[in-house]
């Protein structure tokens, strides 16, 4: 049964700004952008930065999300530490201050059609437009117990393995009908 327990963001996570900074290929952090992540974090390709004061104030933790404040595609993912990082200005970063919420639970409520409705009612602006940090701050979140978080989240990645395994049988067979088409006109 899933608790009916709702609190705000902000009480179970601080959001923190991503930082500008310019880029270098010569730098020693990782610099990541909305063009690094989808549902995961590619660092092999992504922008770096000179390590400063700044910078270290701003690496990212372990399990701290990634929550697109730009445009119209709300980008959510977990952070796992690959080597040093620091998030662009195109991300609010989520850190948990709480263990009744996992990352990977917080992550997966983000990307909800309901939460992506929420926050296209608190958006601003038209040509890029971006969220303010109170809209995430102020989001509601249904807590269930993390025995219930975790079946969640597993479902949710079978879901999606599903759909990959759906999508490659659906390659596979217009591969084979055209093999077998190609082959009857020969």
């Amino acid at each position: 049964m899933i608790t009916k327990k709702k609190i705000y963001l902000k009480e179970v996570a601080e959001v923190l700004s991503g930082v500008y900074e310019k880029t270098d290929p010569d730098g020693e952090i990782t610099y990541l952008q909305t063009k690094d992540c989808t549902d995961t974090i590619v660092t092999r390709h992504a922008s770096r930065v000179f390590q400063t004061s700044k910078m270290h104030k701003n690496l990212l933790h372990e399990g701290d999300i990634l929550f697109t404040s730009k445009g119209v595609n709300y980008l959510s993912v977990v952070f796992r530490e690959q080597e040093k990082a620091v998030a662009s200005t195109s991300f609010f970063v989520i850190r948990l201050k709480s263990p009744i919420v996992t990352p990977e639970y917080l992550c997966w409520f983000l990307r909800q059609p309901s939460v992506e409705a929420y926050f296209k009612t608190h958006q601003v602006g038209s040509a890029t437009p971006l969220i303010h940090k109170p809209a995430v701050e102020n989001l509601e979140i249904p807590i269930p117990s993390l025995t219930e978080q975790n079946i969640i989240v597993k479902i949710a990645d079978l879901s999606q393995r599903e759909k990959e395994l759906q999508h490659a049988i659906i390659e596979k067979k217009h591969i084979i009908m055209q093999r077998l088409l190609m082959n009857k006109i020969k």
